[in-house]
């Protein structure tokens, strides 16, 4: 019997130590199981972070397979805050409950291997001794111990330099290679206080830190000479006080100023050539930032240069574009690079200058001549002085750009280093240079410009004549070419009726401006009409011709030509034209749009260019074009172009589909006789059931008295007053007999005007329309001679309402000689759209619609060009 009680115990014991087992399988890292020997009690401890979910665990499986848990209770120091309550159903309808504080962030979850009560969004309260007791229906209440620790991560986690500042940016520097640094990592908060530790990648740097405070962990981090591999690495400062959550971090990056690793010239030392460009290449590498690269020559700096830096910045390049001279032979070249933030890094390299030149050649005028004195008719030397090596093969002369050759008929001598030019003219005036060649090439030598002072000559391509009305002031521009400059002129007039007559003409009325002069003139007479002539005087002489200016008098400008319309639309017009002659004034172009049947100006445009644009006009109206130009004197002839606008789409469609607005009436009026003829049908039955044999007979005589006023259209009994008083007896019957039923006293009229409607569109064949006589253009205007009380008509007989007043035109008499005297039915807006002349109302049209039904009467407007319309023509309207 022992020997079972023990296998008995060891067997719980093992039992129990496998739940152990698999409940911190579950709980993971978060938890922490133990079992109590003394009190039997599982006792778990559970770490959570604040903000994060945590599950409690709680083993619910029964002992025995045959039970079943009937409830769960959860205690925080020893409260309930949690109850599951499966006592006489399935596990799945178990009842849950929880304290308020916790009801929306709780749950229990039995489903899993081991149930849980999940608990989110820890806060720091949650932290504390939490039980769970389990009742079975057989087996005994079992107790499970749960420790709860909420853990409050670290807040935030700063990293200073050296000075106690912390590092903009996340950049740690620059430092200059071969530095050493101290940079501290400082966390703020948590519970427990957080290991602070520095990380190089995946490898620890430093994991030793230091408590400052309740709140402050600190950990600085030593490094010893930088080298240049230190570039861009990466410190990452963590702050951690638990295995569940990430640690929180900071990172900086280092950045260093580096020396140059070396400098080097490109390219080979060869000779170079005098005056030719040339670009030399050096380039430093290793160095950052880039780093300053400067060129020397013979000890002075040389600053016309370029960098280029590579994709990785290690190398910069600097281009110095160079032109050696003569005097540059022998003379050292060198490049130096540097980076100017670190000490002692300058590296140098260059070579020896070795220069072929082509000639070097100076210019002098004859040292017996005064520059400043030589005009035409002197007799002019040079001298050319060439420093060369090789020595020249050849000297040339150039005048202007232009190569010189000896000519003694021309006065041109050439001799070698020397040049003579006999007896010059002003167009021996200009720049000379010599030309020395060697095996190098050409030198060409300064230039000497050769002044050669002349008098006064008119200039060519100048405005020689001026239209000018009279009365009208214009300023006539004389220029002339002179050396010296500074000129006066003298302004003389010649009338054409007298050539013997020369007017000099006021000073008051001269400016001048070193060559140049102006005249204000004004004719005020056909005799001020004729020529101007002006001569300039300068030091050297008289101006032999005067420059000749012909006055003539201004007139109108001359028609335009080849108008075309370009472009046309519903709305508008553009129309473009080629100008004429101005007739010697500013001209301003018009296009004034007429109606073409009205003669009606429509629109008035002015423009500075031959090119129009009309718009706002009606679609579809034909247009009569006049445009002409105009100025001070006058306009041009008229030039007329018919066109006209496009028509809308809407009118289109109004011309296809005029059935399409029918369509709907039709329908309304036959689903309202309908309507009509059910109600009289069931108002007779309800009668016939409830009222006796002589209300029957009396309603019924009612009922056909009506009908036949409803439905003969044609019966003499058709007044609205016997129709009203009949409908309304029978309805007064109908109210006595039976209280249910609701009077329609105000239907009487609208059924009246409905049924009159449906006997209209029931008999089209039979229709009489109301034809108006066309108007009369005699005299005074033809009023038609119609009742002003009634129209006659077939069915109907329209009575004209008092206030209506008898249609008229809102045109004018002399204008538009069209009057009539309508029906006083037409709706007002027709007679505000009667002249709309495109559109006509046809009488093959069966039916129109009420928004459309306007009277368009189909007028012809008159213009100065029409002839009277046909007396006979008749009008037609269709009357609803």
């Amino acid at each position: 019997m022992h020997l079972a009680r023990g296998y008995k115990t060891f067997f719980s014991f093992i039992k129990c130590v496998f739940r152990l087992y698999i409940l911190c399988g579950l709980c993971s890292k978060t938890c922490f199981a133990e079992l109590d020997i003394d009190t039997g009690k599982m006792v778990y401890s559970v770490e959570t972070v604040l903000g994060t979910s945590v599950n409690l665990p709680c083993d619910i499986t029964p002992p025995e397979a045959k039970d079943k848990m009937h409830i769960l209770i959860w205690y925080k120091d020893k409260v309930p805050i949690y109850t599951f309550d499966s006592r006489g159903k399935k596990l799945e309808q178990g009842k849950h409950w929880s304290i308020e504080s916790l009801s929306d962030r709780t749950g229990f979850k039995f489903q899993d291997d081991v149930a849980k009560l999940s608990l989110s969004n820890a806060r720091e309260s949650d932290e504390g001794s939490y039980q769970c007791r389990v009742d079975f229906r057989r087996s005994p209440t079992r107790n499970v111990l749960v420790n709860v620790t909420v853990i409050i991560p670290p807040e935030k986690v700063i990293i200073l330099n050296e000075k106690g500042v912390q590092i903009p940016h996340y950049i740690l520097g620059p430092y200059n290679e071969g530095e050493t640094i101290n940079i501290t990592c400082v966390a703020t908060g948590g519970r427990p206080l957080p290991k602070v530790t520095w990380w190089q990648e995946n490898a620890l740097l430093d994991g030793s830190y230091d408590y400052l405070s309740e709140r402050k962990v600190q950990n600085v981090l030593h490094i010893k000479r930088l080298e240049r591999k230190d570039l861009h690495t990466v410190f990452t400062c963590q702050a951690s006080n638990n295995n569940l959550i990430a640690p929180i971090s900071s990172s900086v990056t280092l950045d260093m100023n580096l020396r140059p690793l070396w400098v080097k010239l490109l390219g080979k030392n060869k000779p170079l050539s005098a005056d030719n460009t040339y670009e030399l290449s050096c380039q430093v590498v290793g160095s950052r930032p880039s780093p300053t690269i400067t060129w020397w020559k013979g000890g002075v700096q040389i600053t016309d240069t370029r960098e280029t830096t590579s994709p990785d910045s290690n190398a910069t390049t600097s281009v110095l574009t160079f032109t050696p001279s003569a005097d540059d032979g022998g003379k050292y070249l060198s490049c130096k690079g540097q980076q100017s933030l670190i000490l002692s890094s300058a590296i140098e390299d260059g070579w020896r200058l070795e220069i072929y030149h082509v000639p070097v050649v100076t210019l002098e005028l004859g040292s017996n001549l005064n520059a400043l004195t030589i005009r035409e008719g002197s007799d002019v030397y040079f001298e050319c002085n060439i420093k060369s090596n090789p020595w020249v093969y050849k000297v040339s002369w150039r005048h202007n750009g232009q190569m010189l050759y000896n000519n003694g008929a021309s006065g041109t001598i050439v001799s070698n280093q020397s040049l003579v030019l006999q007896s010059i003219s002003k167009a021996r005036a200009g720049s000379y240079t010599c030309i020395g060649s060697n095996r190098e090439g050409d030198g060409e030598s300064n230039v000497v410009k050769l002044d050669v002072k002349f008098a006064p000559i008119c200039k060519s391509g100048q405005q020689r004549v001026y239209n000018v009305a009279r009365h009208e002031g214009v300023s006539i521009n004389c220029e002339v070419e002179a050396n010296p400059t500074n000129t006066q002129f003298v302004w003389k007039f010649n009338n054409s009726d007298n050539q013997a007559l020369v007017l000099d003409m006021p000073q008051s009325l001269i400016t001048t401006n070193k060559t140049t002069s102006k005249l204000f003139y004004t004719p005020m007479t056909e005799h001020d009409y004729g020529t101007l002539l002006c001569k300039g005087v300068n030091n050297i002489g008289i101006q032999k011709e005067p420059c000749v200016f012909y006055i003539n008098p201004a007139g109108k400008p001359d028609p335009l030509s080849n108008c075309t319309v370009v472009n046309q639309t519903g709305d508008s017009v553009q129309v473009a034209c080629v100008e004429g002659f101005n007739g010697g004034l500013q001209q301003t172009f018009v296009l004034e749009v007429y109606d073409f049947y009205l003669d009606k100006l429509i629109s008035n445009i002015s423009s500075n260019r031959p090119e129009f644009f009309a718009g706002g006009l009606k679609s579809g109206r034909k247009l009569n074009l006049i445009i002409y130009a105009s100025n001070k004197k006058g306009r041009s002839e008229l030039r007329s172009v018919q066109t006209a606008t496009l028509k809308s789409l809407e009118e289109f469609t109004a011309i296809a589909n005029p059935f399409q607005q029918l369509t709907p009436i039709l329908g309304a009026l036959i689903g309202l006789v309908l309507t009509l003829i059910l109600i009289a049908t069931v108002i007779v039955i309800i009668i016939r059931v409830r009222g006796g044999e002589e209300d029957d007979k009396n309603y019924n005589r009612s009922i056909a008295d009506s009908g036949s006023v409803l439905l003969n259209g044609t019966s003499k009994n058709t007044s609205s007053e016997l129709l009203r008083t009949e409908v309304n007896s029978s309805v007064n019957s109908l109210e006595e007999k039976n209280p249910d039923i609701i009077p329609h006293n105000n239907a009487d009229d609208e059924y009246l005007e409905e049924e009159r409607a449906f006997e209209a569109l029931g008999t089209p064949q039979t229709r009489t329309y109301l034809r108006i006589p066309a108007p009369t253009l005699q005299g005074e205007p033809n009023f038609v001679k119609t009742d002003p009380q009634s129209v006659s008509h077939k069915y109907h007989t329209i009575q004209r309402e008092p206030s209506q007043q008898p249609f008229s035109s809102p045109r004018s008499l002399q204008r538009m000689p069209l009057y009539h005297q309508l029906p006083a039915y037409i709706p007002r807006h027709a007679t505000e759209n009667q002249y709309d002349y495109d559109t006509y109302i046809s009488s093959a049209t069966p039916l129109i619609s009420r928004e459309n039904n306007i009277i368009k009467t189909g007028l012809t407007p008159l213009t100065s060009r029409r002839s009277a319309p046909n007396n006979s023509q008749s009008h037609t309207m269709t009357r609803f």
